[in-house]
């Protein structure tokens, strides 16, 4: 689950952090530009005020100089934006400070929320000269850049949690309906495992579990047979044999029979004694004790326990390599390849040892009849036995189906080709060192 955490955290920090910064960028640049365009309308507001001083002034001046200021006024035009009136000086709320600088010849601006007012002294009549022009406006599309500004960073956050969920629900979708089909009967049903799953080792876990299940519904199904099929000749055979006892009266006869009822009883014995060790050697009830071990040494121990002098062997190998495995395991691996071999083969049987990388190969084969490509994945499964034609061999077909399944415990691999130096079978095991 560690793609799930890292990606969701990267997401995170995406959302936070990077949308954050960016929409802070956004923001300050917008604002400068804001501080840019107030300084010069300030600045240009500042430049009216000195224009309508002046113009005020002039107007001022050349009113003090006629007699009909009233009718001026009143020809004056009411559409523009600049309005002019006279008023009394009499009566206008002013403090003393400021009414002294008014009647010293200063102009006086007031500004109020629906106009500006220049305020000029006409000595001649004692009144006020009064030009009003409407306000700037304020720029009001400050006040709302914020409100859009984070707006926009949480559907940006929204947008990639969506963009994050998408494929999580898409495979989680494609796991459920697959564990769905599989509960259903269907123990083909596998996940196609992307390369960037969020759930990539959940998904290969399922695999596994599934693969573990569908090799054990095989396995009891090839149990079933093996026993429905290998047990009823023995079977057969005993109740034969005791039938024929019963009728029998003949001392030398009777024990003949005897010691074939004696030998089937064996045989069931060695087939149920394979069952049982089959069955044993099912992952969940067993636990490997993994150390170092001479593979070299094992291989020549387990070559001088089952040696025939009429089978030339050859070993090549170097002096030592060390694998990493359980001993007794990857010994019942060694003495059922060479047991197979011997089984089969006609007179020769090689084995090589060699280094590659953290892995060893080891390949035994043989000068036997070899065994036909379509037959070589079926031979590792418990009960199959290779076709024999030259002679019998007997066993009940589990030698391989143990190996294979030891070489798994081992995180290893095994595969069947064709001897190029022998044309018989060759088995190819690749084991990690230590």
């Amino acid at each position: 689950m560690r793609n799930l955490t890292f990606s969701l955290l990267a997401v995170v920090l995406i959302a936070t952090i990077g949308l954050g910064w960016m929409f802070d960028g956004i923001y300050n640049q917008y604002l400068n530009q804001y501080n840019d365009q107030e300084q010069a309308l300030s600045t240009q507001q500042q430049d009216s005020i000195t224009t309508l001083e002046q113009v005020g002034t002039h107007l001022a001046v050349a009113l003090s100089a006629i007699d009909n200021r009233q009718e001026f006024i009143d020809k004056w035009p009411s559409e523009g934006a600049l309005s002019l009136h006279l008023r009394p000086l009499t009566g206008f709320p002013l403090p003393q400070a400021l009414l002294n600088d008014l009647t010293a010849g200063q102009p006086l601006l007031l500004e109020t929320d629906d106009s500006i007012a220049m305020h000029f002294y006409l000595k001649a009549s004692d009144e006020l000269l009064v030009l009003t022009t409407p306000p700037t406006p304020p720029n009001q599309s400050t006040s709302l850049l914020p409100i859009f500004l984070t707006s926009l960073f949480y559907l940006a956050v929204l947008f990639l949690m969506l963009l994050w969920l998408y494929p999580l629900i898409k495979r989680l979708m494609t796991l459920r309906q697959t564990a769905k089909a599989f509960g259903e009967g269907n123990l083909n049903q596998r996940i196609n495992v992307g390369s960037i799953s969020y759930i990539r080792d959940l998904e290969l876990e399922f695999n596994r579990m599934a693969q573990r299940i569908d090799d054990l519904v095989t396995d009891i199904k090839l149990l079933s047979s093996a026993v429905s099929h290998d047990l009823r000749t023995p079977l057969a055979r005993i109740r034969f044999g005791i039938d024929t006892i019963a009728e029998e009266d003949d001392p030398v006869l009777r024990k003949k029979f005897e010691r074939r009822i004696s030998d089937n009883v064996d045989e069931m014995v060695d087939l149920v004694e394979s069952l049982l060790s089959y069955a044993r050697l099912d992952q969940t009830l067993i636990t490997l004790n993994k150390a170092p071990v001479d593979f070299v040494a094992l291989v020549s121990t387990c070559i001088n326990n089952k040696s025939q002098d009429d089978i030339e062997l050859t070993l090549h190998a170097p002096k030592q390599v060390m694998v990493d495995g359980d001993l007794s395991y990857l010994a019942v691996l060694m003495s059922n390849l060479l047991q197979n071999a011997y089984q089969y083969c006609h007179s020769k049987i090689e084995i090589t040892i060699v280094e590659q990388g953290s892995h060893i190969i080891v390949t035994v084969a043989d000068d036997g009849q070899g065994i036909p490509r379509e037959q070589r994945e079926q031979i590792m499964k418990p009960f199959i036995r290779g076709q024999d034609n030259d002679k019998k061999v007997k066993g009940y077909g589990m030698g391989l189906a143990i190996v294979k399944r030891i070489v798994e415990w081992h995180h290893g691999n095994i595969t069947i080709d064709a001897s190029a130096s022998l044309t018989g079978a060759q088995f190819t095991v690749t084991l990690p060192k230590a």
